[in-house]
């Protein structure tokens, strides 16, 4: 990681973020220039204004992601060109206030069209791109006695294939470092083996390229992806919970890559056991290899991933800094991480020495932030029609399909138990049914969840899927 001593070098290091094709790195991003970061705001300045919409139309977002992952806080990129800047900020900002020719202009717009196929532009990266971190390396992990034995086996698994480490499945609430050591493995398989055909991808990744492979009446080349590759890395792997043909093609992936001795690894929040509507015959199978829990770090192990985290910034932290950032995010070791970014690129821009005041506000900050968004009808219909793969427009509707009848009753009881809305309220999200029916249904579920323990599972996992996304 870079030290950054100023805005010039956040703007440099946003770039190599950048994953471009060589054409649009040199025709739009290239010819930008730095201005200032002014709290959440990065402003940039390009000089045609034909160069500027293209800039926010094709790359805005990509920036605002790479310049947010860099800062630890989300931020919104303003692209500034010489009809929207005055002249006497041209000349605070030592730009001079040419025109670009034509023939400049003409030049862009023609590449502009070779551009529109590009992949890179219209947001297709490959998932070698975006699961790629430099960062995520097994020297930027911190080792510590709550996630040993998940490090250990990592590392294992890229010195020498152990076929009782296969599969390899770690678990953990979310910020503890399950992906770093996914990225890590990657990583470093391929720094010694170029060559060596390794899918990282996710649980719902694998099953968008899966639907898309049916709908498309493809499955051979879906197969050929998942089968030709010589390690398999899964994140999240619990949300092909309730994925029917989903998981029987896992099944299948992974006898056939097990059978042939590649190797492969699944992430989740919680052991194979407390996987809901997950089929018993993939469980046993992720529990044939090693299971590895990550638990929260203890203060020892919080307080080297501040002090790591801070030598790789070139930045020294006071010992009362150090102490107040590790008693204060004890759980998520993301945000600790996240603090310490915010405090560099704070004391980068204003220039200041880092302070305990300065922690505490980026503390203050980051725990608002992650406080529970209330969650609305909308969202719980949405959680419930995805996980009972119905639409969420029929769950408001007549529709009278025992799938949809399901899905209705599930989502009345999870609006009335998140949400507290009175029946009548609830009875008009559902198409105004009446007060008694709202009941009914909602004691109906209950009794459901009190008899039934894996239907109980399923509504607990919506519950803490809602939780989590809010």
């Amino acid at each position: 990681m870079n030290s950054y001593t100023s805005f010039n070098d956040i703007f440099e290091e946003m770039k190599k973020r950048l994953t471009l094709s060589p054409t649009a790195m040199k025709l739009w991003i290239e010819p930008l220039i730095p201005l200032k970061l002014n709290n959440n705001i990065v402003q940039l300045y390009i000089e045609n204004d034909f160069a500027r919409e293209m800039a926010y139309k094709n790359f805005k977002s990509k920036m605002e992601e790479a310049f947010s992952d860099i800062l630890g806080f989300e931020v919104e990129v303003e692209i500034l060109s010489e009809k929207t800047i005055s002249p006497d900020q041209l000349s605070r900002y030592g730009l001079d206030n040419t025109h670009s020719d034509e023939s400049t202009e003409e030049l862009q717009r023609e590449l502009q069209k070779e551009l529109e196929d590009d992949d890179v532009v219209k947001g297709r990266l490959t998932e070698s791109e975006i699961q790629s971190n430099y960062q995520h390396t097994f020297d930027t992990f911190i080792v510590g006695d709550t996630n040993k034995l998940a490090y250990s086996a990592c590392k294992s698994v890229v010195d020498k294939p152990n076929p009782m480490y296969n599969p390899l499945y770690i678990y953990s609430e979310p910020g503890l470092g399950k992906t770093h050591l996914l990225s890590a493995v990657k990583a470093e398989m391929l720094k010694r083996n170029p060559d060596m055909r390794i899918i990282y991808t996710t649980a719902d990744t694998f099953t968008d390229d899966f639907v898309n492979a049916i709908r498309n009446n493809n499955t051979e080349v879906f197969k050929k992806k998942y089968h030709d590759c010589d390690m398999l890395l899964i994140d999240d792997i619990q949300f092909i919970s309730n994925k029917t043909e989903t998981q029987q093609e896992l099944f299948h992936t992974f006898n056939y890559l097990r059978d042939r001795g590649k190797q492969i690894i699944f992430t989740s929040d919680r052991p194979p056991k407390d996987l809901n509507g997950v089929e018993e015959r993939l469980i046993s199978r992720f529990e044939w290899g090693l299971l590895a829990d990550i638990a929260p770090p203890e203060y020892e192990t919080r307080v080297a991933i501040i002090k790591r985290k801070a030598e790789l910034y070139g930045m020294k932290l006071a010992d009362n800094i150090i102490e107040f950032l590790a008693d204060k995010l004890k759980t998520n070791i993301r945000l600790l991480e996240g603090a310490i970014t915010k405090i560099n690129a704070l004391t980068v821009v204003t220039g200041v020495t880092p302070t305990l005041n300065i922690a505490q506000n980026v503390v203050k900050d980051i725990q608002s932030n992650h406080e529970p968004i209330p969650v609305t009808v909308e969202k719980i219909i949405n959680e419930v029609a995805k996980s009972y793969s119905v639409a969420a427009e029929d769950i408001r509707s007549p529709k009278r399909s025992s799938q949809i009848s399901t899905a209705r009753q599930v989502s009345i009881y999870l609006v009335s138990k998140i949400t507290g809305l009175s029946y009548s309220r609830i009875g008009e999200e559902f198409g105004g049914r009446d007060h008694s029916t709202i009941v009914y249904t909602i004691n109906k579920v209950k009794t459901v969840i009190k008899k039934d323990p894996s239907f109980k599972g399923i509504i607990d996992d919506m519950i803490k899927n809602l939780s989590n996304n809010s």
